[in-house]
């Protein structure tokens, strides 16, 4: 055998080896990409969980919301908070949309608690208020995009009164 097919040959297995190595990356980079999503899906269930334990904590604060009752400094704080983390959850949402780690069917449905929050009346005067200067400005200019038009969410009424139905 002379140099130039052993220099052939090693080029063949050079070449093959690098198709090989380039085969393995995209497995371990698919695998690391699934693994991604999986935590950040997580992490939104997890952010969901706490926010709705903060609201069974306060609901008798937002049995005075559903029915437009007055609300006291206390209970102003206690559902500027739970908007507050709510809102902080729906721009981390956002963010990972965004970013292509939330898909668009999953971002609207989590998008749609901005409206259920902030279309009565006192969550538009919390959003104006408070709301819009504790997030992103372009979070921001989303949410007055999707309050501009925005008719008064009743999922709250429901909740409060489905078994009576």
């Amino acid at each position: 055998m002379n140099w130039e097919a052993v220099g052939a040959i090693s080029e063949i297995i050079g070449a093959l080896a690098v198709v090989a190595t380039l085969a393995y990356l995209a497995v371990q980079i698919r695998q690391s990409n699934d693994l991604l999503r999986s935590e950040s899906r997580q992490t939104l269930v997890s952010n969901d969980v706490t926010s709705l334990n903060a609201n069974i904590d306060h609901s008798k604060t937002f049995a005075k919301y559903v029915t437009n009752e007055c609300l006291s400094a206390e209970e102003q704080l206690q559902l500027g908070f739970m908007f507050t983390l709510d809102l902080r959850n729906r721009e981390f949402e956002y963010f990972q949309y965004t970013n292509g780690l939330l898909d668009e069917e999953t971002w609207l449905a989590y998008r749609h608690v901005i409206v259920i929050n902030h279309s009565s009346e006192l969550g538009k005067k919390w959003w104006n208020a408070v709301g819009r200067g504790i997030v992103d400005p372009t979070f921001a200019a989303l949410i007055d995009d999707l309050l501009k038009n925005a008719e008064p969410d009743d999922t709250y009424v429901r909740m409060a009164s489905w078994a009576d139905t």
